[in-house]
This record gives C-alpha cells, sequence and structure tokens, in this order.
C-alpha cells in the first residue's frame, strides 16, 4: 500500500512538472532561427514569435528585445556585441489618457530590419521604423528611429548619422561578385547615388561632426 501511493505521488509529480514545462514555463517559439543563430543571456526579449534570425546570427549578452507587436528581422551573418536594444512598437498617445495606459493594447506596430552581414556595436539603439542596409557598421552608443542606412555605410552618434562607408562603390561590386548572385548584387547606380548623398556631398559636415563628438 505504502509503495502505490508513493509511485502515485511520483507520478502525479512528473505529470505536473510535465504539464510546467510543455503549457506553462516554456517560452514561446521564435519567428524563426536559423542555422546557428544564437541570442546569448541574460537576455529580456518579448515577442519571439515576431523574432527572426538568419543563418549564423550571433547577439551577445544584456539585450533587450522588444517586438510585442511589429517584426525584428536580422540577416544572415549579422552580429550585436552586448546590450542591444530593439524596439519595434511605439506607444500611442493621446490627449486626456496617461501615456501607460492600455498596456499592450496601447502599442502601435512597427518593424526593425537589419540585413546581412552587418555589424552592430556594444549598446546601439533600434527603434521602430529603422532599415539597416546590407554590411553596414552601427558604432558604440548609436541611436537609430524612423530611418534608413544604405549598404555598407558606417554610423554613429544620437541620432545616428553616416559618417562614411566600408568601401569606395568599386569595391563593393568586387565584394559583391564574390558573394551574390547577379540578381542579387547592388547596382553601380545606387551605390554611386549613396557615396555621392551621404559622403562626398558632406564631407565638411562629417567632418565637423566626427570633431564634435570626439572632442565630448
Amino acid at each position: 500500500m505504502f509503495f502505490t501511493i508513493r509511485y502515485l505521488f511520483k507520478a502525479l509529480r512528473l505529470a505536473f512538472s510535465s504539464f510546467l514545462t510543455r503549457y506553462i514555463s516554456r517560452p514561446a517559439p521564435w519567428g524563426a532561427l536559423g542555422p546557428g543563430a544564437h541570442v546569448h543571456k541574460p537576455s529580456i526579449v518579448s515577442g519571439r514569435q515576431n523574432i527572426y534570425l538568419g543563418r549564423n546570427v550571433n547577439i551577445d549578452w544584456n539585450n533587450v528585445l522588444y517586438a510585442t507587436k511589429g517584426r525584428f528581422v536580422m540577416g544572415d551573418d549579422s552580429g550585436a556585441a552586448g546590450g542591444l536594444t530593439v524596439v519595434t512598437d511605439n506607444h500611442r498617445v493621446e490627449i486626456g489618457h496617461e501615456i501607460h495606459d492600455g498596456g499592450n493594447d496601447n502599442l502601435e506596430p512597427g518593424e526593425v530590419i537589419v540585413e546581412e552581414s552587418v555589424w552592430l556595436a556594444a549598446n546601439v539603439t533600434l527603434l521602430s521604423g529603422t532599415h539597416i542596409g546590407r554590411g553596414a557598421i552601427i558604432g558604440a552608443g548609436t541611436v537609430l528611429r524612423s530611418c534608413k542606412v544604405p549598404p555598407y555605410a558606417i554610423v554613429v552618434g544620437n541620432p545616428g548619422k553616416v559618417i562614411g562607408f566600408r568601401y569606395t562603390p568599386d569595391d563593393i561590386i568586387a565584394h559583391e561578385q564574390q558573394l551574390y548572385p547577379e540578381e542579387k548584387r547592388l547596382r553601380r547606380e545606387v551605390l554611386e547615388k549613396n557615396y555621392q548623398k551621404y559622403f562626398r556631398a558632406k564631407v565638411k559636415d562629417i567632418a565637423a561632426f566626427v570633431k564634435l563628438t570626439t572632442n565630448n
């Protein structure tokens, strides 16, 4: 009798533990998690089902990833150092209502897109509406919101500002010939336009900005 009750309690305990693991304790699945992708602990993650990480994506420790309603997408071979903050949604603010009213029901969904082969340095913040082109480098402590970063750009500051490019247009073309099929390569006219718009035409402004941030 004693052994029967003992094994009954053991069976009930195992069944309860299985129930907790399956229905309560187990976190929601990721929207997508490519081979070799990893988000290191400790990290705070909300809305896993809206987070899509490509192949070999590596996000270091102490991150805050909030994708409660909108998508966060990070492409193949991209990475982030510690302290990454991603917030895909905005709080709806209306006259006569407190900002925190409504909880998640008060969120307006947005999205944050990081294309392939992007590097995010320590303590970068990406807010709703940010789209980072392939191959870009985002400097430590940079804050980006509702902006589009051109491919292979180097960005620093708060708010983030393009201060240069990793390669010249000719170098990018040679680089992409080794990595991408022809239909996926960036066109020369797009590369030249970005280089002129964000770099050549703003060299003096960039020099002043870099000097200011360095002195601070």
